[in-house]
């Protein structure tokens, strides 16, 4: 047009500049169009200027958009409030909220006064942030220094944002002020508010709820039910959450699809498949598409009962049949993951082939999960390689991957490969969890390395990854197995200062060891200890104790761990009680704490 020398009014520039901006990255050909226009001598408006503005903040440039808005008032063209509306809500899209919030303050000092569109943009930012103290600040603002008063959709979106805070109780407060109002709260609100209420599974206030809005005209829509019958769910109360979709289908509200996979999720989880099928044969029926997530569900569902052949046929459905929707990598990961918990793995390989050949790549997930299938068969050599497959795939290795590689290779008794790959992580950007530090110490402990433990144990210290109760039962049981009874003492010390406290594992690991050593008082005085901390001995400890004081033909100690037995009303099994008779009768002993022990143990059976 330009080379013809034809006639370009105001109109079709205005035009080509609005088609530009709903492009896409097409800025930069609108500004070229602005700067025709005034090439041209044609007066440029705010309304040209908008569309500028709102392209540039579609386009994420933010600095150029407020560059344009301060030019606008330099050129004595003055910005309305769509003007500042629409970079202040582009700035908290881009989640600018301190940029947002000193705009709105320099909107205040111009000609343009805030709006309720203003005041909702800015609310609505900060409490998708989380920050309901600013909203609430900005709320209030509004209401006294703006004069504004709020309409309900601001009500509702405060409710939302104390509702994702977990802060019920003032969603509740703010929807009790809107009732004072004199507002109606919408089908929207009661939503908002009752699956607040729901995800803390505070059922009887969501359902008291439920009673007012209908109550009060409003119909409940899919979403009121979706929630509620997800929040029953989310509390164990699955009867009571088929009987909420039976009802729901009485009233003539259909359910979509999200509404029955949040039922299918939670029959799965309850090992209750043959009752999710029914659903999905009801879905069906009513003409409702059971999406692929519906049956990831019931692949999931059927692999965790066990049932691997049914989970199988209809993953071949899903790929075979046209009626059923293609499976994706989610689909492949639930069998694979069944197949190797059942120690199938040639099987699981084979639907390994079968996703790459279908879907191109697998995931972060598919690979962990026959990396632990393959090092649990102790198939070190598939697992090999499998890891080798990852430099050439999409998936990129993460703490996981290399967790699972390194306690499958200390199981299998590869500890060098396994340290190889500890020494790889911590190399990279991961850092090594503290329980891939406790499997290397075990095996470390195990292998009677114990220098390379302790270094390991005091590099944890040393990085912040601190030793839990997991850590100090590796080493002490390692430092006893070595002999080195003092440093096990050192680290019960060290437990203490860390604020954790021996467990049952500890104590049995202190008795156990300290019997192994020839310290009879030692390991007695570590029983007494945990029996006054709460803990039961089980079966194990009292054999060793027991048996230890019979050997060594004890029978002053072993009528003292009787005593305490019989005192915590500790039962032991049959064999050990008659081994204990058996050898009290022989040595001529008195038997009244034998016989009590006895009566301990038939009064249990009694009870039980």
């Amino acid at each position: 047009m330009l080379e013809t020398n034809t006639f370009i009014n105001f109109v079709s520039l205005s035009g080509l500049l609005e088609c530009l901006l709903r492009l896409h990255h097409k800025t930069g050909f609108a500004v070229g169009v602005l700067a025709l226009m005034l090439k041209r001598g044609f007066a440029f408006n705010v309304y040209n200027l908008n569309i500028l503005l709102k392209g540039l903040c579609k386009n994420l440039e933010f600095d150029k958009a407020i560059t344009l808005l301060k030019d606008m008032r330099l050129n004595s063209l003055t910005p309305d409030v769509v003007s500042y509306n629409t970079v202040i809500r582009g700035l908290c899209r881009g989640r600018e909220l301190e940029k947002a919030l000193d705009l709105a303050k320099e909107m205040q000092t111009s000609e343009c006064s805030w709006s309720l569109v203003t005041c909702g943009i800015l609310v609505d930012a900060f409490c998708k942030a989380g920050k309901m103290e600013e909203a609430m600040g900005l709320f209030e603002e509004m209401k006294v220094s703006k004069g504004l008063e709020a309409d309900l959709i601001l009500y509702t979106t405060l409710i939302r944002g104390f509702c994702n805070c977990g802060e019920v109780d003032r969603a509740k407060e703010i929807f009790d002020e809107v009732m004072e109002k004199g507002f109606s709260p919408s089908v929207i609100t009661y939503n908002t508010l009752i699956q607040g209420f729901c995800k803390l599974g505070e059922m009887k206030e969501a359902s008291q709820m439920f009673q007012v809005m209908k109550e009060r005209g409003v119909r409940p829509n899919v979403y009121t039910y979706t929630g509620l019958i997800g929040g029953l769910c989310g509390v164990g109360k699955t009867k009571e959450a088929l009987q909420l979709l039976n009802l729901m289908l009485e009233n003539g509200e259909e359910p979509n699809v999200v509404t029955y996979n949040v039922i299918l999720t939670k029959l799965c989880k309850d090992g209750l498949v043959g009752e999710a099928l029914e659903v999905v044969e009801l879905m069906k029926k009513r003409g409702t598409r059971p999406d692929i997530i519906a049956y990831n569900i019931l692949l999931g569902g059927l692999c965790a009962k066990g049932d691997i052949d049914e989970a199988s046929k209809l993953l071949r459905l899903l790929l075979n049949d046209m009626n059923y929707p293609d499976p994706d990598v989610r689909s492949f990961n639930a069998l694979i993951h069944g197949l190797c918990e059942e120690n199938n793995l040639p099987e699981a390989l084979e639907f390994y082939d079968l996703l790459v050949e279908k879907l191109g790549a697998a995931d972060i997930v598919t690979t962990s999960i026959l990396l632990k299938g393959t090092l649990k068969s102790g198939d070190v050599k598939r697992a090999m390689e499998v890891w080798k497959q990852i430099p050439d795939s999409i998936t990129v290795p993460n703490s996981d991957i290399y967790s699972t590689m390194i306690d499958g290779f200390c199981k299998t008794g590869m500890l060098t490969v396994a340290k190889g790959l500890f020494c790889k992580m911590r190399g990279s950007e991961l850092r090594p969890s503290v329980h891939d530090y406790n499997c290397l110490m075990s095996s470390l402990c195990k292998e009677g390395s114990l220098d390379q433990a302790w270094r390991l144990f005091e590099e944890m210290q040393r990085d912040d990854s601190l030793p839990d109760i997991v850590s100090f039962n590796i080493m002490i049981d390692g430092s006893l197995r070595a002999g080195d009874i003092g440093s096990a003492k050192s680290l019960l010390v060290g437990m203490s200062q860390a604020g954790l406290s021996p467990d049952l594992f500890t104590y049995s690991k202190l008795i156990n060891r300290f019997l192994k050593l020839g310290y009879l008082d030692e390991a007695i005085g570590y029983f007494d200890k945990m029996v006054k901390s709460g803990f039961e001995p089980n079966a194990h400890i009292c054999d060793s104790v027991l048996k230890y004081c019979i050997s060594q033909g004890d029978s002053d100690k072993l009528k003292e761990v009787i005593q305490k037995l019989v005192e915590k009303d500790i039962v032991l099994d049959k064999e050990l009680t008659c081994t204990v008779m058996e050898y009290m009768c022989s040595s001529s002993t008195n038997m009244d704490h034998v016989k009590r022990l006895l009566r301990v143990a038939n009064d249990k059976e009694e009870r039980d």
